[in-house]
């Protein structure tokens, strides 16, 4: 237990070596920077940008972001592979090269039109199965395919447009920003088509078409949000593609600014579907940034889909909170965030973060006063999730889940320590450790990763 202890919090043990100043917020090389496009400021806000301050009418921006960059993986030890050669020859390979796009236009001073979308090299290939006849039996064969899925993704694609300054509306595909949480939002998952990854809890999540209506309440900072979601289960008919009205959700929410808090109240309901209602809080308390997340659901997914009757569901409860610290000098970002999810009835998803969860980031943007030289720590634990029964699995399988990525581990920790000898070059190495269950020892692997080139543009 103390070993499992030790490797849990050596991130915050970490942080009381190198720091030395909390006098000044955290500023250059800030560690919550997009590292994709970035966006323009939403039309919706009661702000300049609603008065055609940004850019003038009838103007277009074009902008974008590249990522360019490889990481292996070699296990250098592991309790059900003790051969070295056998682990190296298995090394990971994982590259990365992508772009995103984003179009930007204004008509009119009130009307605003905007796609983002993006490519990426096709690493995942699609395989069709099919079979031959020889005299000695039938065997299988794959066709190896790539389809634009594999290297095309639309990201958002919506229009704005306001009425007098005090009702917003978005029409189209486009993310909801509804949730607090950094590396988990149960908040955000009742309305987006995917969830954070913990792992990269920076990349934007798939959004899905609404309908978004925004009334700001008069001479005062609190507003109400209103939304319309289609079903995305559409059927393809002669007049085109079409989905039921029966299966439209409606959702809603309140911002209320208290001080220095913001608390935002809300529900979301579909027909013979879990309604949930949610509470979410942001504040500060001196430099220390708090946010907090509560969703409430009566019933889950799987019980509605076996049975519609009202009666006999199960009450859910999904829980966050979590915090954050920045210092200016010597460039030290802390984040930390729990996760309760009571839901274990609804796979693949809440099986992987099911039951208590944390995780924890420390990134330094120098080391040792050089800024050519920086450090990042990252752990992620997971305790009482229901685990996969071995039908589950083969299930899973059969749908064409990636079951080894799901699998999730009961702790994991990365250190890595990364050298730029130019801007346009990033090399970094470090341990992995690893724990698929806490009574076995763990995998310890080594990381190596590349960045070239790429960027914002």
């Amino acid at each position: 237990m103390k070993k499992i202890l030790f490797i849990f919090f050596i991130s915050f043990i970490t942080i009381n070596l190198f720091a030395q100043s909390d006098d000044d917020l955290f500023g250059d090389d800030d560690f919550f920077s997009d590292d994709g496009i970035e966006e323009v400021a939403d039309v919706s806000a009661k702000s300049d940008l609603s008065k055609g301050v940004i850019f003038d009418s009838g103007s277009i921006k074009v902008g974008g972001s590249l990522s360019a960059g490889i990481s292996t993986n070699t296990i250098l030890y592991s309790p059900d592979s003790s051969d070295f050669g056998e682990n190296l020859k298995n090394t990971k390979l994982k590259p990365d090269l992508s772009a995103m796009l984003s179009v930007d236009a204004r008509p009119t001073e009130t009307l605003r039109i905007y796609t983002k979308f993006g490519f990426a090299y096709p690493f995942v290939n699609s395989a069709e199965s099919t079979t031959y006849q020889t005299g000695t039996g039938r065997f299988p064969t794959f066709k190896t395919t790539t389809t634009i899925t594999d290297w095309f993704k639309l990201k958002e694609l919506f229009t704005d447009f306001s009425i007098k300054d005090t009702a917003f509306f978005r029409f189209g595909v486009h993310t909801v920003t509804w949730g607090a949480g950094y590396f988990f939002s149960p908040v955000s998952d009742m309305i987006n088509t995917s969830s954070i990854d913990p792992e990269n809890p920076e990349k934007q999540v798939d959004g899905s078409l609404n309908l978004r209506t925004q009334i700001i309440i008069p001479n005062s900072q609190n507003c109400l949000w209103f939304y319309v979601i289609p079903s995305s289960n559409f059927i393809k008919q002669t007049a085109g593609i079409v989905s039921y009205a029966r299966d439209t959700a409606l959702a809603g929410k309140a911002d209320i600014l208290i001080g220095n808090w913001e608390l935002g109240l809300g529900a979301f309901y579909k027909y013979q579907n879990a309604p949930k209602a949610m509470l979410t809080a942001t504040g500060s308390l001196k430099k220390v940034s708090f946010f907090g997340e509560f969703v409430y659901s009566y019933g889950a997914a799987s019980e509605w889909t076996k049975n519609t009757d009202w009666n006999d569901k199960t009450s859910i409860f999904q829980v966050t909170a979590g915090l954050s610290y920045y210092w200016k000098d010597p460039m030290i970002t802390l984040a930390a965030q729990y996760y309760y999810n009571g839901n274990d009835m609804d796979s693949p998803h809440n099986y992987v973060f099911g039951g208590h969860n944390f995780a924890a980031m420390v990134n330094f943007g120098k080391v040792f006063g050089n800024k050519d030289i920086t450090a990042s720590i990252f752990s992620m634990a997971n305790f009482g999730r229901k685990e996969f029964t071995e039908s589950e699995i083969a299930m899973l399988k059969e749908a064409g889940y990636d079951v080894n990525s799901m699998l999730q581990k009961s702790l994991t920790t990365t250190a890595m320590l990364y050298y730029s000898p130019i801007k346009e070059l990033k090399l970094g190495f470090g341990p992995v450790i690893s724990f698929i269950k806490f009574d076995k020892n763990p995998d310890i692997s080594l990381k190596l990763s590349a960045t070239l080139g790429g960027g914002k543009f």
